[in-house]
């Protein structure tokens, strides 16, 4: 699969906007210290689109793919690219937390392995997996779908899954069963989130792009209404509020799709003249699941040091963040280049995290074109 700038920038920003949330996870919930929280509180607005945008790119690429159809394909090569991994660092999260003591802790974990992630941003991955069990078949579908079928086949997810939940999220308790459908009715798939896999392969075939002063100002305005209505929301109740944030909201959504097709609008069919965006994109799937270990051990080694359980000022954050991020990177990059254990850590087999995703591709002379 060629490189696409586009998507690496996004890969890029979407796996540091990822670590940032779950970085000021802590903060956020701390309503005393003001200046910190309104800072956290902007930066978690601009970083929402992350994991929506993960979920768009896997969408865009594997539904525009003849071998996604090929069951064999999947079984061997593409789902064992995210299992495998899973696998061994939800395996490295249960020793760290039996040498933390947790034994009772780590036991319980592992015997509800398959129903609860080890830790809470391996939900990604747990969503992931359905989606590509489902993506031969999503392949032959939308393959023969005309433009009207997409639009309702979307409509439908906007409309019944996305929409319903905004309503309920404002309305008074009371109305809440109002705006709930039948069981019946339900046409949620993987909690909701398959609507994001399907709306990156949706938007990447649209020929007529807003202009991106239209999709800067959409963005724009659906980060204002995050930063401003979760502040209100939040301190209105004496406790943090993600109604503008959550993921099944249509303001997400509209963020998300903004900064989809202004990338696309504006980084489609350049080239990267060096080599660090594609280094930093080709390890972002390993440092996703390295950085929830990173932030535990950053935090003991933070109190430590510091004596202050978290961060507690804006610098203080801004430099813990970047620690960390400079960590999770250091130690993917090294796993990359290590033969027999990169695939295990990465998903990527040897010979292709050499072509862009480890020290030997950071570090290999440049191939001059021939005169």
């Amino acid at each position: 699969m060629k490189r696409r700038y586009d998507y690496d920038v996004l890969r890029v920003l979407s796996m540091l906007g990822v670590i940032y949330l779950h970085t000021v996870a802590g903060a956020l919930r701390e309503l005393d210290n003001t200046v910190l929280w309104n800072f956290s509180n902007i930066g978690v607005a601009f970083a929402t689109p992350a994991v929506p945008l993960f979920f768009m790119m896997s969408g865009a690429l594997l539904l525009d793919e003849d071998k996604t159809s090929d069951l064999t394909f999947l079984f061997r090569r593409r789902l064992p690219k995210v299992l495998v991994p899973l696998v061994v660092w939800s395996t490295l999260v249960l020793l760290y937390t039996v040498l933390q003591g947790d034994v009772a802790g780590a036991r319980e974990s592992a015997h509800r392995l398959l129903n609860t992630p080890v830790v809470i941003p391996y939900w990604f991955l747990y969503a992931l997996v359905p989606m590509y069990l489902l993506s031969p078949l999503l392949r032959q579908m939308t393959s023969r779908m005309t433009r009207a079928h997409w639009n309702y086949m979307m409509g439908l997810w906007i409309l019944l899954t996305l929409g319903l939940y905004t309503v309920r999220s404002f309305v008074p308790d009371a109305w809440e069963i109002t705006f709930t459908e039948h069981w019946t009715l339900n046409v949620n798939f993987v909690g909701g989130y398959l609507g994001y896999f399907l709306l990156g392969a949706w938007l990447e075939r649209w020929e007529r792009i807003p202009p991106k002063g239209v999709l800067a100002g959409i963005a724009a305005g659906m980060i204002a209404l995050s930063i401003f209505g979760t502040r209100w929301d939040t301190y209105a109740h004496s406790a943090y509020s993600d109604r503008f944030t959550n993921y099944l909201t249509l303001f997400t959504m509209l963020l998300s799709a903004a900064i989809f097709l202004l990338a696309k609008s504006c980084l489609r069919g350049k080239e990267e003249k060096g080599k660090l965006l594609s280094l930093l994109a080709g390890v972002s799937f390993p440092v996703y699941l390295l950085h929830p270990l990173a932030l535990g051990l950053g935090e003991r080694v933070w109190g430590r040091v510091i004596g202050l359980p978290a961060p507690g000022t804006i610098p203080q954050q801004v430099l813990f963040y970047v620690l960390v991020v400079l960590f999770c990177i250091g130690v993917s990059v090294i796993l990359s280049s290590i033969p027999g254990v990169c695939y295990a850590f990465t998903g990527q087999r040897y010979a292709a995290a050499c072509k862009s995703a480890n020290l030997f591709a950071l570090f290999r002379p440049k191939k001059r074109p021939n005169p």
